[in-house]
């Protein structure tokens, strides 16, 4: 059986931050903690934003990365959430970014690092590879892509991984073969994007198995994000009465909106965040944040919702 780590320049565990993501572990299962808001959407904010991809910004505008990493931290973010969810091979290649998988999350690690926070989590999104047979070409190609993001970030320092926005069990499965391959014990959180029913987006599982699915295969926490407050509402529940492994509610601003200049707008409101805030840590969430649409405003209404508790 050939290595799992054939292939990834540098996967060496030795080199991780295996203490701290000890004590991320430990720390998610104590909880309240808090994670940043989104930071596409800061960054599309930025002038000309919207015609940058976000992990351009790592290698060409560090220093804007780098300031809005330390709004988070100082809007009171525990953890911050590396700016590499579409560092991959594909999406680099599809937005012409001339930078190895290695180098665009490599930079993102040590942009989060320069923040400050008490940990660092390494987003990695969907892939966009496909496959139908485990046994297959595709499959294989799909978790070796994965675990080139995962080295790479837990190489550079991120104190584990945030699989985020996930839309179905096929988006999932190759991940997380790819983090037992070489992530060594480090914690990989995963994050569904579910619809008002709770199924998973593309391919419509129910969250509930989505959840059993994760577990079994090494997830140290689970939760949705980038569902709307609503969703999110009805999602606390299920979450909680079908996880063993501490729970993340991250929702976004719902829709955004053009205004008339054209400009992509959306209607945060960090207190309707902070009254449902107070709700789930009662209720027993363990990683609470903002997803797309928020800004430091919502980090620091949920900041004080946690220390109030």
């Amino acid at each position: 059986m050939a290595d799992s780590r054939e292939g990834v320049v540098g996967a060496d565990p030795d080199t991780y931050r295996q203490e701290e993501g000890a004590e991320l572990r430990q720390a998610l299962g104590e909880g309240p903690l808090l994670a940043q808001g989104p930071m596409g959407t800061l960054l599309m904010s930025e002038p000309g934003g919207e015609q940058i991809p976000p992990v351009a910004w790592n290698l060409y505008e560090p220093v804007v990365v780098e300031r809005l990493h330390a709004l988070y931290a100082a809007s009171g973010a525990d953890i911050l959430i590396t700016n590499s969810f579409q560092a991959n091979e594909r999406a680099l290649a599809h937005d012409e970014i001339y930078a190895s998988v290695r180098e665009a999350n490599a930079l993102s690690v040590r942009l989060a690092r320069k923040a400050g926070a008490r940990f660092v989590l390494g987003s990695i999104g969907p892939n966009g590879i496909d496959w139908l047979k485990r046994d297959s070409p595709e499959f294989r190609h799909a978790r070796a892509a994965y675990r080139e993001q995962i080295s790479a970030l837990l190489v550079e320092g991120a104190s584990g991984i945030m699989l985020e926005t996930v839309t179905s069990l096929r988006v999932l499965e190759p991940a997380l073969a790819a983090a037992a391959d070489i992530a060594a014990g480090m914690p990989i959180c995963v994050s569904f994007a579910v619809n008002e029913q709770g199924d998973l987006l593309l391919d419509g599982t129910p969250l509930e198995a989505a959840v059993l699915f994760a577990e079994k295969r090494g997830a140290a926490s689970v939760g949705v994000n980038c569902c709307s407050l609503e969703t999110a509402d009805k999602m606390v529940p299920r979450l909680l009465s079908s996880a063993l492994t501490p729970v993340s509610v991250r929702p976004n601003a719902d829709d955004p909106e053009r205004d008339d200049d054209g400009v992509l707008v959306w209607h945060e409101d960090p207190e309707a965040f902070a009254r449902a805030a107070r709700s789930w840590i009662d209720a027993g969430v363990r990683l609470l944040g903002a997803c797309c649409g928020t800004t430091p405003l919502t980090t620091c209404a949920l900041r004080d919702v946690i220390d109030e508790a």
